[in-house]
């Protein structure tokens, strides 16, 4: 008897995959858990919309590029075990 796993989709239309660090997933579910409406700000239009609101706004992206080097730090320290 063969078992066939099932595999999660989590396909969306007009949505592309994006990386981001597990710590960084896990503010995002208990920031998503304070809000009163769940289905409307789902994790990926929460993503979305802080994105697309640091890409349009030249001082919030340039705030968000001097954090660059902390999260380059945070990868190196997972990759090595420091």
């Amino acid at each position: 008897m063969t078992v066939v796993a099932s595999i999660k989709s989590n396909y969306e239309d007009g949505y592309a995959p994006v990386l981001v660090r597990k710590e960084t997933k896990e503010k995002l579910k208990a920031f998503r858990k304070t809000l009163d409406d769940r289905d409307l700000n789902q994790e990926r239009r929460l993503v979305t919309a802080a994105l697309e609101y640091c890409l349009s706004n030249e001082a919030v992206l340039k705030e968000v590029l001097r954090n660059v080097p902390n999260v380059v730090i945070a990868d190196l320290e997972t990759r090595y075990e420091v």
